[in-house]
């Protein structure tokens, strides 16, 4: 009965002996009845009253007479019976029976098969009493019996006043919590027993790596992905009714709660269902890697679509293929090339090779290109049948632009997709390092009030005493009874933090306290050092007091280790294991001892504290020289490895300046199978150098070198399009040269080294969207050279102005710069007659070229001409075109004087690039405006076309945009301006030129308005494009769409209220106007006038009798 209620399956019929696992599962075994040596129910019930072999009978014992006198005898009595069990019938010794011993007892030893447990003789004497049952049994038998079984039956029998037992139970409800833990966790009290005649002590327990308790909170994530699992693809009809919600976990708790713990678990588990789970950690004090850091996230899960492409499994390698091909179906060549800048392995999946853009086409509109690269990359994933979890870890060390950007737009736009239900995003955040302003806490208000996106909150409490004590029972395969006294005193010392607890157990290891017993066959502590232990107020002070304790070598491993941060590639190790750097005799011996105590893990290729906080501790006790010292050495030697013939040069420093253009970024082999991936070994080496800072360095040779390696890193950042993590790179250099290098840069030839490091940085900040940090640097720029060289950094200024909407500035600074480079522009706003005067003598120099020898020049100058008079002409253009929106969104009359001095100077210089496009279609516009020729409009517009064919620039589609909404608008019926228009808008959006796209969006609703669009499409169309401007926060745009919608709502009898977007800044019309004269808003001014006179209530009252 007591086999059949608990489970014991694991007893055999015959001779006592343990099955495997795999035995246990396919062949269930019972206990074979031992009628003749045992006595009957009826024979126990006369002797104590309850039938104590039925569990129940023993559950309704405690409950009916747990307080007789009598509770211990009863339990031993169940201890004698449950030893004849497993010992195939033989009775123990006869002093171990209660004092009342049944007649049926005293027959055992006779009537009995089985053999005693002294090697196979029968006992005719009862062994001494100095010999614990616990002892014999473990002597007995070969030692088949497990320890737990053991320990289980003598702290049955061997208790009383004289007995031996050392944790004797007190109540049939203890006898019943071992049975259900010893019968629930096999493996570890049945199956894996060490054997006490090996004379061999097993290897000692580190506490942390496995996961423990949190089943509630196990419990409470899981339901999250389980309700995915089972929501099916919604109907298309029903889809707006039915839209299923994209779901987001937040779990947070202090360092040490036990987080990443829980994840890792929760991880592994989908990974067996299918799941594909990706993570990523983010960084303490390194916030400028964020973006590379996210990026890293969605290179994980192409690296593991090509690890299936090549796999065994048929069903992966479909699924990849399905994912390959819809890439390349979805992503145009210029998207997968952007694409491929974010994600480098892009191309292992794709089969596609691209020309690399420059780093200046790469940070035009970077952010809102990056935005949709990786929403379409979301959507090509989710289309398909595999669910997808996506971890950040520490997301409150990511900088607020990558947090806008995963939890804002990634998230968002994932939100709208049908198969929404496919994603699940996991955040985890410590909450006490995060306050109210902190930009996560302002998405997590936000996505609170979404609803489109359904957030699950989990906050992380200490471990409680139970959850402790449940580690501790299965470190040392002893149950939770035994452990309790010892997990109370640990909970009390670390205050249930769980780092902290682990912390504590392993000190226990190291210092003997918690030890194994090769008597016993089993760990056992001493309770005098576990009383008198000192553990420090918090983990923080622990951790320290833990490590100063560990010799030498070991430490200095530590420290080495950290410098690296929270984990270290294996192949840096295996080179800084030939360097003066690590303890002699290398680093891999201490290496493996500090696995060993449980400080650091290792998981394939990297090596990483076991946790983060541990890592910080280590590197903030070394002192402040010491650890410059240490990071100059790492930063040296590893840059001395950075040449192709490094062993020919030496390691010396000065080696690398002669090879610093063969710096190897990519994956180099380095030591066996271990090979260095996505971080180059330069930028690591620059990091060390940047880490010891400029101060430690006095050798100025030394600081010009060290600001090299840190351009080189910068500029192959900004070639990725990580321009934070690029910034943060130029403003080392900068700092490495110092300020008054630029006063002798002419005679020490480092003039270009400054100016490229400074016009970097400033083109970093414009690509982040810093204006500020553009305005310091290029302000530097123009103090110390001559004006012919700034040209750049103006481009630069006037790009940044652009992208922040001060177009005002623009017009200043760009007509200023413009005169200053000699073009024909009055300081004040040009008059009808120039303006005239200048169309005339455009139109004389355009009458001397065709269309044709405009083609035959541009495609024998090559759209790649990279001379420095190329450039010039380029950023030139580019200027003219940062302008010509500035005077287009100001109503500015220097707009068609502008167009014709650009187009003047694109044909006296026979410069047909692409850039120059835009001048051309001004001219051909204002040949419609300024002189109603349609067909000279029409000619120019189809040559700036031309120009757009075989290059496609980042300003392409504004170009489009003028030529299409202001003069093919005149040839083609309204139908197809707006499909053109549409098109442009979905080319803006893949270039990050989120203006164009407002642009081309609006138009476009107003052709299918004035071309007798169904009303509700229109309405539909307008408020999307209400949403985008303002989500992009473009305050013109917005103003249009709401008149638009205003004079929808007019024609449909409807009052949608949209002026609500301006959250009661602005309430009606009135308002609008107001505000715009208040900023001579011409502009904005006009679209009011405009809406006014279409208004159907007026051209109803205007055919009304008076």
């Amino acid at each position: 009965d007591l086999s059949e209620r608990q489970g014991h399956d694991y007893l055999s019929s015959g001779r006592v002996s343990l099955p495997t696992p795999e035995e246990s599962a396919t062949e269930k075994q019972r206990i074979v009845p031992y009628t003749e040596s045992i006595p009957s129910s009826n024979q126990y019930k006369t002797l104590i009253g309850v039938d104590i072999i039925s569990p129940a009978s023993i559950a309704s014992s405690k409950r009916n007479s747990y307080e007789a006198n009598d509770d211990n005898k009863k339990i031993k009595l169940l201890g004698c019976v449950m030893y004849s069990v497993f010992n195939n019938g033989a009775a123990p010794p006869p002093h171990y029976f209660p004092s009342y011993i049944p007649e049926w007892t005293s027959q055992l030893d006779e009537t009995s098969d089985s053999k005693s447990f002294d090697g196979g003789r029968k006992s005719k004497s009862p062994r001494p009493l100095e010999i614990s049952i616990y002892s014999q049994l473990l002597d007995s038998n070969d030692n088949s019996f497990p320890t737990s079984i053991c320990q289980l039956l003598s702290d049955m029998i061997d208790i009383g006043s004289d007995g031996k037992a050392t944790n004797p139970f007190t109540s049939f409800h203890e006898i019943m919590q071992d049975l259900e833990e010893i019968k629930s966790q096999p493996n570890i009290f049945l199956h894996d027993n060490p054997n006490k005649s090996s004379g061999t002590t097993p290897s000692p327990p580190v506490f942390g790596r496995q996961y423990y308790g949190r089943t509630k909170e196990l419990a409470q994530f899981m339901e999250v992905p389980n309700r995915l699992e089972s929501t099916t693809t919604i109907d298309s009809l029903q889809f707006q009714h039915n839209r299923t919600s994209t779901e987001v976990i937040f779990v947070s708790g202090r360092a040490g709660s036990g987080k990443s713990r829980l994840l890792n678990k929760c991880s592994d588990f989908l990974s067996t269902q299918g799941w594909l789970v990706f993570s990523e950690k983010f960084n303490r004090g390194v916030e400028y890697q964020s973006q590379g850091i996210l990026c890293s996230l969605f290179d994980k899960i192409v690296k593991k679509l090509i690890r299936m492409k090549v796999g065994d499994d048929q069903q992966d390698e479909e699924y990849s293929r399905r994912i390959s091909k819809a890439l390349s179906d979805s992503l145009d060549d210029s998207s997968l090339c952007s694409l491929a800048a974010y994600l480098p392995s892009i191309f292992e999946l794709i089969d596609y090779n691209c020309k690399k853009q420059s780093a200046v086409e790469q940070a035009n509109f970077s952010h809102w290109k990056l935005v949709f690269l990786l929403t379409q990359f979301m959507y090509v994933l989710l289309e398909l049948d595999r669910p997808i979890m996506l971890v950040l870890d520490d997301l409150q060390w990511a900088d607020a632009s990558t947090i806008n950007l995963v939890l804002g737009n990634i998230l968002d736009s994932v939100s709208n997709s049908l198969y929404a239900h496919r994603i699940l995003f996991v955040v985890l955040y410590r909450d006490n390092e995060v306050c109210d302003e902190h930009p996560l806490v302002a998405q997590l208000v936000r996505l609170r009030q979404s609803e489109s996106v359904k957030i699950k909150e989990m906050p992380l409490s200490t471990f409680s005493k139970g959850d402790i004590c449940s580690m501790i029972a299965s470190e040392l395969r002893l149950t939770t009874r035994i452990v309790a006294e010892l997990g109370g005193i640990v909970h009390r010392k670390s205050s249930g933090n769980i780092l902290f607890a682990v912390e504590v157990l392993n000190s226990m290891v190291r210092n003997s306290v918690i030890h194994f017993s090769l008597k016993l066959c089993r760990y056992q502590w001493d309770w005098d050092n576990i009383s008198s232990l000192k553990t420090e107020e918090n983990v923080a002070s622990f951790i320290i007091t833990t490590i100063s304790t560990l010799q030498p070598k070991f430490l200095q491993t530590l420290r080495i280790l950290s410098c690296f941060g929270y984990n270290i590639d294996v192949a840096i190790l295996c080179l800084l294991d030939t360097s003066c750097i690590v303890p002699f005799g290398g680093i891999r011996n201490p290496l493996r001892y500090l696995v060993d105590i449980g400080i650091i893990e290792m998981a394939g290729s990297l090596v990483s504290f076991t946790h983060d906080l541990i890592q910080q501790h280590v590197y903030e006790g070394i002192a402040l020289p010491q650890r410059q010292n240490l990071h100059f050495g790492i930063g040296v030697f590893l840059g001395s490895k950075t040449t192709f013939n490094a062993a020919a040069t030496g390691p010396g420093i000065y080696s690398l300046e002669f090879g610093i253009d063969q710096m190897y970024i990519s994956e180099s082999k380095i030591d066996g199978d271990f090979i260095i991936s996505e971080r180059s070994l330069l930028s690591i080496a620059t990091d060390h150098i940047n880490c010891a800072g400029p101060e430690f360095i006095v050798d100025q040779k030394q600081r010009i070198l060290f600001a090299r390696w840190n351009l080189k890193v910068a500029k192959e950042l900004s070639a990725t399009s990580n321009f934070r993590c690029a910034l943060h790179y130029y403003k080392k250099g900068i700092q490495f040269i110092g300020h008054d290098v630029w006063i002798h840069s002419n005679e020490t030839g480092d003039q270009e080294l400054c100016l490229d490091l400074y016009e970097g940085a400033a083109a970093a900040s414009s690509a982040t969207s810093d204006l500020a940090t553009v305005e310091y640097f290029v302000n530097i720029v123009f103090r110390n050279v001559h004006f012919e060289r700034s040209l750049n950094a103006w481009v630069i200024l006037i790009v940044s102005l652009e992208s922040s909407g001060k177009y005002a500035e623009i017009l200043e600074k760009g007509v200023n710069l413009l005169r200053r480079l000699n073009f024909d522009i009055p300081a004040s706003p040009p008059s009808p007659k120039e303006i005239k005067d200048s169309l005339v003598t455009t139109l004389r120099i355009a009458s001397q070229f065709r269309i044709e020898h405009i083609k035959t020049s541009y495609h024998s100058t090559g759209i790649l001409n990279q001379d420095k008079r190329n450039i010039h002409n380029k950023n030139l253009f580019k200027i003219f075109d940062a302008i010509v929106i500035a005077t287009y969104n100001t109503s500015s009359p220097y707009l068609p004087l502008l167009a014709f001095e650009m187009m003047q100077y694109s044909l006296r210089n026979e410069f047909y690039e692409p850039e120059a496009a835009i001048a051309y279609a001004g001219f051909g516009y204002f040949n419609i405006m300024l002189r109603n020729d349609f067909k000279s409009g029409k000619y120019w517009a189809n040559v700036a076309l031309e120009m757009l064919k075989q290059y496609t620039i980042s300003t392409a589609a504004r170009v489009k945009w003028i030529i299409h909404a202001q003069i093919m608008i005149w040839f083609i019926p309204l139908e197809d301006t707006r499909r053109n228009l549409l098109e442009i808008a979905k080319t803006s959006m893949k270039l990050g030129d989120f203006l164009t796209e407002i642009y081309a969006i609006r138009l476009s609703s107003r052709c299918a308005f004035f071309g007798g669009e169904n009303l509700s499409i229109f309405s539909q169309l307008n408020i999307r494009n209400l949403k985008n401007t303002v989500k992009y926060n473009t305050t013109q745009g917005t103003e249009t769409a709401v008149l638009d919608q205003i004079m929808a709502d007019e024609l449909r009898g409807e009052n949608s209220n949209p002026f609500k977007v301006f959250k009661g800044l602005i309430n009606n019309e009135d308002d609008l106007f107001k505000r715009a004269s208040l900023t001579n808003n011409t502009s904005s001014m006009m679209n009011v006038q405009y809406r006014r006179f279409f208004s159907v209530r007026s051209i109803l009252l205007s055919f009304m009798p008076k």
